[in-house]
């Protein structure tokens, strides 16, 4: 039953028992060798072992056996952001969008990587693009106010900050920020 590890292998992912849940990943794919989400699973308790090269190798697995997977393009560029490819990461968010127009984590993911690249402008475009999908997206806020004050707009960085703040109010790093 494929299903009952993968479930298995989530729940263990949850305690942060990473190194369990892979193992009963992989009992799923025994069971189930095209399982994409299996593969995109794994992947997501690879990349948090901090392993990346094998995340990547299971993203694009995943995406072998599910080439519309906008979920496993977001997660293989969170991994490639990880590791510092950043043209890879950004690619793979394009991909992610290009599936799944209305994604609001991977505008907001890509917004991170693009402020990471100091394009602060397409940064802010990104996060914008998020919010517009996800108003009440707290993080988009959070790190589109960075982006801003990286710019120097600190009176829009400002809103940015308190628009987060007033969709999550006990937002530590926002304050800190």
């Amino acid at each position: 039953f494929a299903e009952a590890y993968l479930n298995m292998g989530s729940a263990l992912h949850q305690t942060d028992d990473l190194v369990a849940a892979i193992e009963s990943y992989k009992k799923a794919l025994k069971i189930k060798p095209d399982y994409a989400d299996a593969y995109n699973n794994m992947g997501n308790a690879q990349r948090d072992m901090g392993d990346l090269e094998a995340a990547i190798k299971s993203y694009k697995k995943t995406l072998k056996y599910k080439p519309d997977y906008a979920e496993a393009y977001s997660n293989m560029g969170i991994a490639f952001k990880d590791k510092g490819n950043f043209d890879a990461a950004i690619e793979s968010y394009m991909q992610a969008l290009k599936i799944k127009a209305d994604y609001a984590e991977a505008y907001h993911n890509m917004g991170i990587v693009l402020k990471d690249k100091g394009n602060l402008e397409a940064a802010i475009d990104s996060y914008k693009q998020a919010l517009k999908i996800k108003p009440d997206y707290a993080k988009a806020y959070h790190n589109m106010g960075i982006a801003l004050k990286a710019k120097g707009d600190i009176d829009a960085a400002l809103d940015s900050y308190n628009q987060a703040l007033y969709i999550k109010p006990d937002y530590a790093e926002v304050y800190s920020n």
